[in-house]
């Protein structure tokens, strides 16, 4: 990736910090001073998202290094399990505010204010919509795994907030007095908790699979390199093409295992050919990649 791309992505992650960082604080802030645990949630959950992006940005920057002495097969583990150390904490903050609200509903309820509360989960909605919609088109024109972790997490957000609004709409509107108003916050918290778990949990259980390396390309993407190399050889049966290819984060690992027999010859320029078709494809899926071409000389 040219050095201009790679400016973009961490401007990108920096950017996001900050914004998230805004929406943390003033939520905290809003939460302590209407009582709201729906505010709470939300405000507690920008505050862990920006702490999780300030070390995307270091994640970003160090998976993209090449191969050293020190580290031979560069850092292509440290995306798959920051995702997973993002995923456990939110999954924490979500069991915890869910078992605070549970207790809240059955202990009588709690009336917060609602309309400072209320103001900001409309503004919110509005500015984190905005971001969710930027991150999904950058992620559209420069794909990263970090970029569409932060367009998950804004769009998640974004739908807490709308739905916030609409419940704290309805309590401002019911009045403090009225027998259902007490039971609002902690519903909605409860209801947001249950859908915001699923995010996380799917983070974690994809990237553990990335890091026991199972997280296979798709069998199209497999068959067409299989069909290019044996129609580009011409002397190589598809049968003869073993090829594996798993995610590692952003890296694709393309192993290629070619059986050649003693009436086959390969030249030089042919096992090029091989290697440069090869790059053509996989270089069209993802600009991460690492490919090992091997030939097996088996007995007949």
């Amino acid at each position: 990736m040219h050095q201009r791309q790679l400016l973009t992505e961490l401007n990108i992650l920096r950017f996001s910090v900050l914004l998230e960082l805004f929406f943390g604080i003033t939520g905290v802030l809003v939460a302590l001073y209407s009582g709201s645990q729906a505010v709470l949630l939300d405000g507690s959950y920008s505050l862990i998202c920006t702490l999780t992006m300030m070390a995307n940005v270091r994640v970003s920057q160090l998976v993209k290094q090449p191969p050293s002495i020190e580290n031979p097969y560069g850092h292509p583990t440290l995306e798959p399990m920051m995702l997973i150390l993002e995923g456990l904490i939110l999954l924490g903050l979500c069991i915890t505010l869910m078992a605070a609200s549970t207790y809240k509903l059955f202990t009588g309820g709690y009336t917060p204010e609602f309309d400072l509360a209320l103001g900001y989960e409309i503004f919110s909605t509005i500015i984190g919509g905005a971001a969710a919609t930027a991150f999904f088109l950058l992620n559209r024109s420069r794909p990263s795994p970090l970029i569409y972790f932060e367009f998950q997490e804004w769009l998640v957000d974004t739908a807490v907030s709308a739905a916030a609004a609409a419940a704290f709409s309805i309590a401002y509107l019911l009045g403090s007095d009225h027998p259902v108003t007490p039971y609002i916050d902690s519903s909605l918290t409860l209801s947001l908790v249950l859908i915001l778990t699923l995010l996380p949990l799917k983070t974690v259980l994809k990237n553990i699979k990335q890091l026991l390396l199972q997280d296979s390309a798709s069998p199209k993407l497999i068959e067409k390199v299989i069909d290019a190399i044996s129609k580009q050889n011409g002397i190589i049966p598809r049968q003869n093409i073993h090829i594996s290819m798993i995610w590692l984060g952003r890296w694709l690992w393309v192993n290629i295992d070619i059986e050649v027999y003693n009436n086959t010859h390969l030249d030089r320029e042919e096992l090029k050919s091989i290697s440069n078709i090869t790059e053509s494809i996989v270089s069209s899926v993802c600009k991460f990649y690492r490919l090992k071409l091997s030939f097996n000389f088996p007995e007949k």
